[in-house]
């Protein structure tokens, strides 16, 4: 028989309510509990102190408005293009609307990003719930400050920043769970980066090969971080003890020993799961549930018993199977717990609205350059303006006389698509299982 290898579990107190930052880590070098060291100090929020520090995350503007985001801002550190150079050191110590210049004259304003084009453009391992599917998943989630709300599959950490700004607030708590470890550090990483960890405070992030699920043991205490694994002999071996014994070895589900290598692989994935101590007292609920996983109606009677009595349960699907899979499982079950009470697709149409030139009305007034911007023929003090000439100029719009102005008012030439649909369901009875339910659960 092969023999018992020792596994070590890391098991640590709830995180910390202030944020600290940390690069990306590899899943070998994760420490077993996240703290901040003596030295880490709370850094200031943009409202406390708006001028960018080393360290911050910001949106670059262009005259052309497009915006770019750009950091995190460290010393001696440039950023080059086709329009020139640009370095770090140079934007510290400005403020929100401040220009600065490449060495080749393009100029740009700062911004702090919004939390929408925040989670579009910033750095993920994992497909994202786009703003429009976020914003309505918080209200389908009936938020309010304070409240303590369990979210499944953080991915790259969108969802959980919506939620957080909903519920931010003194005893508001949100619980995250990821099966992946590399995206909860990454979706850890970009919580703490937005808007200097504004939104970090009141976060646990769960980190476990075993799913929601094995969190949701921890939750109602039934998973005290001892890996229970059984023995050929029909003993149960705990991993965190020292003991070995070469009569035993680890079982699989079905009952069959586990070969070196499985052995092997079990112990290298399990080693990087973050499962804290259940930071909440016995019977705690949460005020809502949101889930975004692949086959959600498999957890589904594992939360009946987490979330509060008439409230909602929130889930995001991509296809319509898969709502129709679970509205029918729930039948089949005959479990009559939740009620499904809305099914939306959220579908946002962005459009154009600006103004143009009539052509007719500008020729010989006006000059069309690159990219549609139109430069006056003179200056304002009266010299002409050269075909080359670079004079510093406003926006396009800006130039166009008034008599010859028109507008544009037109759908964005932007492709449209399918993300998901939302999925609310509400908890409609008392905190009770039957047993027929219980046993498929346990």
């Amino acid at each position: 028989m092969a023999s018992l290898i020792r596994h070590s579990r890391r098991t640590g107190a709830s995180l910390p309510l202030r944020s600290f930052t940390h690069p990306i880590r590899s899943a070998s070098t994760i420490s077993p509990v996240l703290a901040p060291s003596e030295n880490d100090t709370p850094r200031p929020t943009p409202r406390e102190e708006p001028r960018f520090q080393y360290g911050d995350v910001l949106i670059l503007n262009d005259n052309k408005g497009d915006r770019r985001l750009i950091g995190p801002l460290k010393k001696g550190i440039s950023r080059d293009n086709h329009i020139g150079r640009m370095t770090h050191d140079q934007i510290v110590g400005k403020m929100p609307m401040d220009t600065v210049e490449t060495h080749k004259g393009a100029k740009y304003t700062l911004h702090w990003p919004t939390l929408d084009e925040y989670c579009t453009t910033v750095k993920r391992q994992a497909s994202i719930m786009y703003p429009k599917d976020a914003t309505s998943a918080v209200h389908l989630l009936d938020l309010f400050p304070g409240a303590h709300v369990l979210e499944a599959g953080t991915g790259n950490g969108s969802m959980t920043m919506y939620i957080q700004r909903a519920i931010m607030a003194p005893g508001s708590h949100l619980d995250t769970v990821d099966i992946r470890n590399e995206h909860s550090l990454q979706a850890e990483q970009n919580i703490e980066r937005f808007w200097r960890g504004m939104y970090r405070p009141g976060i646990t992030f769960w980190r476990s090969v075993g799913g929601l699920q094995r969190v949701i043991r921890r939750l109602t205490g039934k998973d005290h971080g001892l890996d229970g694994l059984h023995s050929g002999m029909g003993e149960v071996v705990r991993g965190d003890e020292k003991t070995q014994d070469s009569e035993s070895v680890w079982m699989s589900k079905d009952g069959k020993p586990l070969t070196d290598l499985e052995i092997k692989r079990k112990q290298l994935t399990e080693a990087n799961e973050i499962l804290h101590k259940n930071p909440h007292p016995v019977g705690h609920q949460y005020d809502s549930i949101s889930l975004d996983l692949p086959d959600c109606k498999s957890v589904l009677l594992d939360l009946y018993p987490l979330l509060k009595p008439d409230r909602p349960l929130v889930l995001y699907m991509v296809n319509m199977s898969q709502i129709l899979e679970m509205v029918q499982w729930l039948r089949k079950k005959n479990f009559d717990g939740y009620t499904v009470e809305k099914v939306i697709e959220v579908d946002w149409k962005e459009w154009s609205v600006r103004s143009a030139a009539v052509r007719s009305k500008v020729k010989g007034r006006v000059r069309v350059g690159g990219f549609g911007d139109i430069i006056p023929l003179t200056t304002s003090n009266g010299a002409e303006s050269a075909p080359g000439s670079t004079t510093p100029h406003t926006l396009a719009s800006d130039n166009i006389p008034d008599d010859a102005v028109g507008w544009i008012c037109r759908p964005l030439h932007m492709p449209v698509g399918h993300t998901g649909f939302l999925v609310q369901l509400r908890k409609n009875s008392a905190d009770h299982v039957s047993e027929e339910h219980a046993s498929e659960t346990s």
